[in-house]
């Protein structure tokens, strides 16, 4: 999970405050349903996110569509449903790039905005500058809240161990799905590459892949915050494979 920045001077921001000014003066009702620049929105957003979806940090690049690497724009404060919040429709700071990967599929198959629905999020940790700080991954795959627990069983079983902080992060990860197979999968074989790649690292050379992967410019990694995660405890540890096979 990692920061995301709504800049001030955001493309993205300028052109939902001209819509909504539009909207209001022709006397149409300020909602995401009567926005027509939907796929705009959707570039703007995805640069602004350097191409991985806000949740899952999968790659994204396009709008919608049904390959591999479409996206929606996703509201944090539900569109629609019980918890509907009209007013933050076409709010800036709500709305983000999330993927459509497992768009159509069963729930408990879905993931990110597709299986969050109109749930509510407890506290948005993308709007946190140390939001990476809260979470936490093991080589199983699993994403966690940065807690004493290393498997998301034992967290799941011991809440009551857990800080408000932590229950929150938990809370996003079960919302979101984000321990579903197939995300776990996909991040054990990124895991694996990350371990045979650093065989032989220095530190000097691993904290510079890190500062590059946290300065790249255009499009980052997938999984970005996952890397330097584990690119940060590899390069803490002087160790290579079995140092953070053993979490």
């Amino acid at each position: 999970m990692r920061y995301i920045h709504k800049s001030r001077n955001s493309q993205a921001r300028t052109l939902l405050n001209k819509a909504c000014r539009n909207l209001r003066k022709n006397g149409v009702k300020v909602i995401y349903d009567n926005f027509n620049d939907k796929k705009k929105l959707n570039d703007f957003l995805r640069a602004e996110q350097k191409n991985i979806c806000c949740y899952c940090q999968r790659r994204i690049d396009h709008f919608q569509g049904d390959s591999e690497f479409g996206s929606h724009n996703e509201h944090f404060e539900p569109e629609g449903g019980p918890n509907a919040r009209i007013d933050l429709q076409l709010s800036y700071e709500n709305i983000y790039a999330c993927c459509n990967k497992s768009k159509g599929l069963k729930k408990n198959l879905q993931h990110c905005g597709e299986h969050k629905g109109s749930e509510v999020i407890q506290r948005n940790f993308l709007q946190m500058r140390k939001c990476s700080d809260y979470f936490k991954y093991n080589v199983n795959g699993e994403i966690l809240p940065q807690c004493p627990m290393n498997n998301f069983n034992d967290v799941c079983n011991n809440r009551g161990a857990l800080t408000t902080t932590q229950s929150e992060a938990l809370q996003m990860i079960e919302v979101l799905n984000l321990n579903v197979d197939s995300l776990k999968e996909f991040r054990r074989k990124v895991v694996d590459d990350i371990l045979k790649s650093t065989l032989g690292k220095s530190k000097q050379q691993l904290n510079y892949t890190i500062q590059k992967l946290n300065t790249e410019q255009k499009e980052y990694v997938q999984l970005v915050d996952m890397v330097i995660y584990f690119l940060k405890k590899i390069r803490s540890r002087g160790c290579k494979l079995n140092c953070v096979s053993k979490e």
